[in-house]
Parts: structure tokens; sequence; C-alpha cells
């Protein structure tokens, strides 16, 4: 990975989970059907999970690595149970996400943007890291940025300035693309023009290209 500084200050940060794969959803209705779990108890109890605080909630605390993915398997389970289904939580965050396989036309979009010179950087909130396929990644991408590598995560300004730095770029002359409006109106505010993505990759190659004014 390079640590080149940019020419002038641009560069794409790229969202996993549902950018570069299908979307989380499509993985936990499997997990469900396998289990016999209804449909969407799992992101109804993940989302539970976050709590009022939104700093301190164990999926925060999960991804900035201040929380054991076994530890949280644990908690999760434990959920689970309370809620009349029993599953086993070891290797239950593998399983959640064991049909997230990489997929779809953003990743042609990252090669196209890092062939203009452009620094390329996934900006990824991690949930342990067993699951990421590191070599396709590490070869798309000229730096890598987990958030429970780095201790911070999105929406936080903190680890797009972390992104930012790593490839002298500015926050203001760069592009994000996730699947989470929350995390795009958060790194909107900071000046990054965000791109939702909702599964339209034609759309979301116009919107990059546009707003790294690539023609």
């Amino acid at each position: 990975m390079s640590d080149t500084p940019t020419a002038d200050g641009r560069a794409l940060f790229v969202d996993y989970a549902g950018v570069l794969t299908p979307g989380v959803a499509q993985s936990w209705r499997a997990f469900e059907d396998a289990h016999g779990i209804p449909a969407r108890t799992i992101a109804g109890l993940l989302w539970a999970a976050y709590g009022e605080d939104q700093d301190d909630n164990p999926i925060a605390l999960l991804e900035r690595g201040e929380l054991e993915v076994g530890d949280f398997e644990v908690q999760f389970a434990q959920q689970l149970h309370d809620a009349g289904y029993d599953v086993e939580a070891e290797g239950l965050v593998t399983a959640l996400f064991a049909d997230l396989r990489p997929a779809g036309g953003v990743w042609d979009l990252v090669r196209e943007v890092r062939a203009a010179g452009i620094p390329t950087v996934l900006v990824s909130n991690s949930w342990g890291m067993s699951g990421y396929p590191r070599a396709q990644l590490d070869a798309a991408f000229d730096e890598l940025v987990f958030s429970g590598e780095v201790g911070m995560r999105k929406p936080d300004r903190q680890i797009f300035e972390h992104a930012a730095r790593h490839v002298g770029a500015e926050l203001e002359r760069s592009v994000f693309i996730d699947d989470a409006p929350a995390n795009v109106a958060a790194a909107s505010s900071y000046g990054i023009t965000a791109v939702l993505h909702g599964g339209d990759d034609a759309a979301t190659r116009r919107a990059v290209l546009d707003g790294l004014g690539i023609t």
C-alpha cells in the first residue's frame, strides 16, 4: 500500500459491507432462515443494542476494538436466547456475515479511480477481522482503515481524518461511499462529498466521478 501523498488532495473513501458486498440484511436473513428465526429479528436486536449512548454501547465498543468479538458473541447470543432463539455463541459474528462476499461494480469503480491517480482508502467499521478478503482489498486500495485496528469508527470525524492523513488528502476534496445514511450525513457535515450507495452501481459511479472531477 502506498504512503505517497496525493498531488491535489483528492481521495476516495469506500465502505465495505453493503458497498463492496451485498447488503448485510441479506446475510442476516440467511442466518435467520437457517435457525428458524423470523425475518428482521436480527436487525431489530442489533439496532436495539446501540442503546441510548451511541459511544458506549456494545456495537460501538466492538467496532472500536474495545470489546472482544467473543464477548460480544456471548452478549448477543444471550439477547437471542431471551427472545426465544437459542444459537451457539462461538462463531456467531462469522455466521451472521457468512453470506457477505465481495460483489458489485464498485470494485471496478475503485480500480478506475485509482488508475486516474487518486488514492483509494477502505474505511470500514469492523466486527473482528476474520471476514475480510484481505488480499483482494490490498490489491484494490492504497490504504485499509479498519475501525477495530485504529480505535475509531464511523460516523466520527476522526476516522476520516485518519484516512485522509495517510494518503495526504483533504476532506473537502475527497469523496466517500457508504450504504448507511447516518455515515453519509456525518461525512457530508465534515465537507466530504458523500455518496449513499443503494445498490445502483451506475448511479454511484456517476456521483463519484463527478465529485472527484474525473471526466
